[in-house]
């Protein structure tokens, strides 16, 4: 049997069905206004029946440009993050860049390579929400490769790079405030595993909080971001809970694992003052009271944009540090 293989649509093709020039079909698909309007209707008819498609790698060539950004995430998974790259994506979108995304599972390996690939594929700029188990390593490596680049959610104290991350000590200081306005003395913190500062940070405001109450800081144990963990957590609560009235869970993934598992071993969670992170509740209808913090705004992923907008664009001036602000926030 014999195979047939469609060849691209050129613009001589295009030029030839309307019977105009190459040059009037260059013209017309670049927008230039120099042809008659009957003649750019031609055009434009011809592209649209005969499949054509702009060169993207002659065109990046032509501008120095390929109109593309990476979008690197720790976790596709993650609702939180599942909804930064869709607002991510209309913000692109909106300035005639497209989106590609890279998901690193959390893997330091893993990140490196997307960042290997999106500079072979000569990205005009990257979005990161880092991994930070390898301690900014792949950062640095990203600070020599000239792209320009802005963190999102997760930023290093020791690296000075544009980041937009919500204010981390103020949400763990009024987690914790929230807790001890009702009474709460001795709460235990449930801090995301593998190094992430956000993590740290609220955990420093929760400190930060009690210290101020005259009350001992909050006991730290980590478990996985990504959730899994609910029941040695549920358990470990369970054994020890003459020494805890409350729970602060470094993220709503985190805290609805550990209060299912609490639930599935018949334990009352419900009579826990639990309070958590990200505000899921506001995104999605959940069939469960639930306190929370998260920012005031859901503008971080946009901010971030419009910052790796100015440096694709020239813009070379001083590091651009942005916090979101926070609050705490009742679902009934």
């Amino acid at each position: 049997m014999k195979r047939f293989i469609q060849m691209r649509v050129t613009l001589k093709d295009i030029a030839a069905e309307v019977g105009v020039t190459v040059g009037t079909v260059s013209h017309v698909l670049n927008g230039h206004d120099d042809i008659s309007e009957a003649t750019k209707k031609k055009v434009l008819e011809a592209a649209e029946k005969l499949g054509y498609v702009s060169d993207g790698v002659a065109v990046s060539l032509r501008s120095g440009k390929t109109g593309t950004v990476a979008v690197i995430v720790p976790d596709i998974s993650n609702f939180l993050i599942s909804r930064q790259i869709k607002a991510i994506e209309s913000a692109v979108s909106k300035s005639g860049y497209t989106a590609v995304i890279f998901n690193t599972n959390e893997d330091p390996a893993t990140e490196r390579q997307a960042i290997r690939t999106a500079y072979g594929k000569r990205v005009d700029g990257i979005l990161i929400c880092p991994v930070q188990s390898f301690r900014g390593n792949n950062i640095a490596f990203l600070q020599k490769t000239g792209i320009p680049f802005v963190l999102f959610s997760r930023f290093f104290r020791d690296i000075d790079t544009d980041y937009v991350c919500s204010d981390d000590v103020k949400g763990g200081y009024i987690a914790a405030q929230y807790l001890i306005d009702r009474g709460c003395r001795s709460s235990l913190f449930v801090g995301a595993a593998g190094e992430l500062e956000c993590s740290e940070d609220r955990y420093a405001g929760v400190c930060r909080a009690f210290r101020y109450a005259g009350l001992h800081a909050p006991v730290l144990i980590t478990a996985d971001p990504k959730g899994g963990e609910g029941e040695a957590v549920a358990d470990m609560y369970w054994r020890n809970r003459s020494g805890f009235d409350s729970m602060i869970i470094f993220s709503d993934i985190m805290a609805f694992d550990i209060e299912a598992a609490m639930l599935a071993k018949g334990y009352k969670s419900g009579n826990i003052p639990i309070i958590s992170f990200d505000i899921s509740h506001a995104f999605m209808r959940l069939p469960f009271p639930h306190v929370s913090v998260g920012m005031v705004a859901e503008s971080l992923p946009e901010e971030a944009f419009v910052i790796l907008l100015r440096r694709m664009n020239g813009d070379s001036g001083n590091r651009i540090h942005r916090l979101i602000d926070v609050e705490v926030r009742e679902f009934h």
